[in-house]
């Protein structure tokens, strides 16, 4: 209970503190599974991004990963983001460029994700996974219910807009 008060408190400070009010401060607590398929629970469990984003700009994502369970301590794991709608585009992070995986992880992630001048404005959702690098590259499974499942691997977690340049 003490740990459900201590992050509960977090996420609303974390929230309260944000910034503008174009951004959807989402809370995925409530998408996680008690038992992953894995045994280790590897998820976003709150993030932030803009509700919408123009052609050309950048997005600003804010992500909390929380990874919980045994951990491989030599595992190293690609994160990729997409964005999944008129257009696609997938970003990758390698291990070296993030902590995601790490044992015990609780922390902060801010990607700079650029929107590309010639993308289809439209609904978009936004996705993650995470890949292997030991194996591959496979697909990790996520701590998620499975109806977030999309294709690939990518867990669907939020949607945005892309409006056209201003």
């Amino acid at each position: 209970m003490q740990l459900f008060i201590l992050c509960a408190t977090t996420l609303f400070l974390l929230f309260s503190c944000s910034g503008p009010v174009d951004r959807q401060e989402i809370d995925l607590s409530d998408q996680v599974v008690a038992q992953p398929v894995d045994g280790v629970g590897h998820y976003v469990y709150a993030m932030s991004i803009p509700k919408e984003v123009a052609v050309g700009t950048k997005l600003d994502a804010q992500m909390e990963w929380r990874t919980v369970g045994s951990v491989d301590p030599n595992a190293r794991y690609t994160m990729d983001i997409q964005f999944s709608g008129p257009d696609n585009k997938i970003y990758s992070y390698p291990s070296g460029a993030n902590t995601v995986g790490e044992l015990h992880l609780a922390n902060w992630l801010s990607y700079d994700l650029l929107i590309p001048p010639d993308f289809t404005p439209g609904a978009y959702t936004f996705g993650v996974r995470l890949r292997d690098s030991n194996r591959d590259f496979e697909a990790v499974p996520l701590g998620y219910r499975t109806d977030l499942l999309g294709t690939d691997g990518f867990y669907t977690l939020a949607e945005f807009a892309v409006t056209p340049a201003e």
